[in-house]
């Protein structure tokens, strides 16, 4: 094995590994995109909101775009708001 031919397959498993890495990449991202979406689209269906709790959901979806729908998923979308104590 000559140098040249050395350093052409260090090149070409170089060249793998961030063909490897980028496909990763994207594959992080459109996952997080499709998870935003989702999340907004929930957020919208939800029938435990009003519009201003809605509203407060997709600003920090906004805010947090992989944090946000994660915790709503978890905790908003099965919560119930609590109105008023009703008298006796």
């Amino acid at each position: 094995m000559t140098l040249a031919s050395a350093a052409t397959l260090a090149s070409t498993g170089e060249t793998a590994g961030s063909i490897a890495l980028a496909i990763a990449g994207i594959a992080f991202v459109l996952a997080g995109i499709v998870l935003f979406i989702a999340g907004v689209v929930s957020v919208f269906r939800s029938g435990n909101y009003q519009s201003g709790g809605k509203a407060v959901w997709i600003l920090l979806m906004l805010a947090f775009p992989f944090l946000g729908p994660v915790t709503w998923f978890i905790w908003g979308r099965n919560s119930t708001i609590q109105g008023p104590a009703q008298p006796v």
